[in-house]
């Protein structure tokens, strides 16, 4: 069993960046243990990346490598990773050396004070003031609506204990955000502050969309303040139901020689209503298909190949489909 496991989830990474991050991750290690290894999970990459991790593994025997039939996402990602990690401390970061390995040190002489888990938080980030500006605006409206205090100066960058990992793969969550889980599940936890580093080649896999369907699926598995929005909604609606009657009723207090208008009452009140209703509709509708979906009991990932030597788990009993699938080529011939 090797003292530290590194788990970086993969999409799409450069060559260069990923011989890079081995050597410095080895590099960063190299004063703590030798006993250690890497676990670079490809999520589903479109391009060659499956084939240059499969050349760094070996090169490198202290590499092993997971890749996952399809794009699950970077949480399914970590999950995988965190399913076959074996160390007695695992260590999440991203592939494309923006957590800087050379932090890694700081981490473990963190955690050996008394610590399960910790966290980085980020610091001098490269990004511009109007992206840091709306990152910041995005976690706090995420706050508002999860109920959960998540920090946009931390993200998946952090040490944790075999207690931890073992804790967290028995969560039954089909959606398990890693930050967010991992401080659901208390132990003792804190947090240290290192730069955040530059991308070192490539260019970054999430995109707007991407981030908008993150936070959703934090808001659905964290929190349900979404349901209370519909019943704010639906008192104001009332209220104003309310202001609406008693305008009327004063307008025909005063002027009770004119008739009272009812067609532009009438048609406000039911355009108010009925918008009021589909947007509670909806966000009920929301909860609901998460739950459908939840129910389903899907895997939260499949892996379709493995390299190196990894331990087996209950999600990892579905192997290889290579291995399972008949061999058509070889019925061919």
């Amino acid at each position: 069993m090797p003292h530290i496991s590194i788990v970086a989830p993969v999409y799409n990474e450069a060559t260069a960046t990923l011989k890079a991050l081995v050597d410095r991750v080895a590099d960063a290690l190299r004063p703590i243990t030798t006993d250690f290894e890497i676990i670079l999970v490809d999520d589903g990459s479109r391009n060659e990346t499956w084939q240059d991790i499969c050349a760094i593994a070996a090169a490198n025997p202290r590499v092993k490598a997971i890749r996952l039939t399809r794009n699950f996402g970077q949480h399914p990602s970590i999950a995988a990773g965190l399913d076959h990690a074996s160390g007695d401390w695992v260590v999440v970061m991203d592939s494309d050396l923006q957590d800087r390995p050379e932090v890694i040190p700081e981490l473990y002489e963190t955690v050996k004070v008394g610590f399960d888990v910790v966290f980085v938080d980020r610091v001098a980030r490269p990004e511009s003031l109007f992206h840091q500006f709306m990152v910041s605006t995005f976690y706090k409206l995420l706050n508002l609506l999860a109920g959960q205090r998540f920090s946009n100066k931390q993200a998946n960058f952090s040490i944790i204990s075999r207690e931890v990992v073992e804790a967290f793969r028995h969560v039954p969550d089909r959606e398990r955000f890693y930050g967010g889980t991992v401080r659901w599940l208390g132990f003792r936890q804190t947090s240290l502050t290192a730069r955040h580093g530059e991308r070192f080649a490539g260019t970054p896999a999430h995109n707007l969309w991407a981030r908008f369907r993150f936070a959703l699926q934090l808001i659905l598995g964290y929190s349900t303040r979404l349901l209370y929005v519909a019943i704010v909604l639906g008192l104001l609606m009332a209220g104003t139901s309310f202001v609406m009657a008693a305008g009327i009723i004063v307008y025909a207090i005063s002027y009770p020689e004119l008739p009272v208008p009812g067609w532009p009452s009438v048609i406000t009140a039911v355009f108010f209503a009925a918008g009021v209703t589909n947007v509670m509709l909806g966000l009920i509708g929301i909860y609901l298909g998460d739950l459908a979906e939840r129910s389903k009991g899907r895997p939260p990932y499949l892996v379709h190949r493995r390299v190196g030597d990894l331990p087996g788990n209950e999600v990892a009993k579905i192997q290889s489909l290579a291995e399972k699938l008949p061999d058509h080529r070889a019925q061919a011939s």
